[in-house]
């Protein structure tokens, strides 16, 4: 049953990670065409305005080259407006991977050291979870007490805990576990109700 319910909550933080790429990508496309569209209004609004002047009927040569010049400043336009969105794109996606490379990062794997600790002394963490951390080169208390906001944001994030760490109080045991004395009685860390 309990294996069950990790496969689910598993499922779940996969899916729920989908969605939340999925509303990224939608919320940056959005700023992309919201920074496109500002960028073409300011350079439309740039482009000096070319007067038309009263010609004659006859004046064939006159209305060919003011219509040549029309046509170029399109031109110029167009390509200006689409190098300005080029560059609204590529200083988006370099906030959007800045951003999310500076929220989340994974733990630094240690080797398996001679005497691991229980970490199933950490209220929460049972025997699969401690083979996920142990995977992922969690080997001791005094790792789990080290974590920075960086690193729990990752580990929420692949487990799918949305917030587990902080919510067990993970550290704060960690912490205490690595401190005290190694009773070695499993539970030794777990929250009393």
């Amino acid at each position: 049953m309990a294996g069950m319910a990790a496969a689910s909550a598993i499922g779940f933080g996969v899916a729920s990670h989908a969605f939340g790429l999925w509303i990224g990508a939608m919320a940056g496309a959005t700023e992309a065409s919201r920074r496109l569209l500002a960028e073409t209004e300011e350079g439309a609004a740039a482009v000096p305005r070319t007067r038309l002047k009263l010609v004659s009927v006859n004046a064939n040569d006159e209305v060919a080259s003011l219509a040549r010049t029309v046509e170029a400043d399109g031109d110029k336009v167009a390509r200006d407006a689409a190098h300005a969105s080029a560059r609204a794109a590529e200083a988006l996606l370099g906030d959007v991977k800045s951003a999310a490379e500076g929220a989340m990062r994974a733990p630094a794997q240690k080797a398996k050291p001679a005497r691991p600790d229980d970490l199933k002394a950490i209220s929460g963490v049972g025997p699969k979870l401690e083979q996920v951390l142990n995977g992922l080169g969690i080997w001791t208390f005094s790792q789990i007490a080290a974590l920075a906001d960086a690193e729990i944001a990752w580990l929420d994030d692949q487990l799918g805990f949305d917030g587990r760490i902080h919510r067990d109080g993970w550290l704060e045991q960690a912490k205490s576990l690595a401190s005290g004395p190694k009773s070695g009685s499993k539970g030794a860390g777990r929250k009393r109700s």
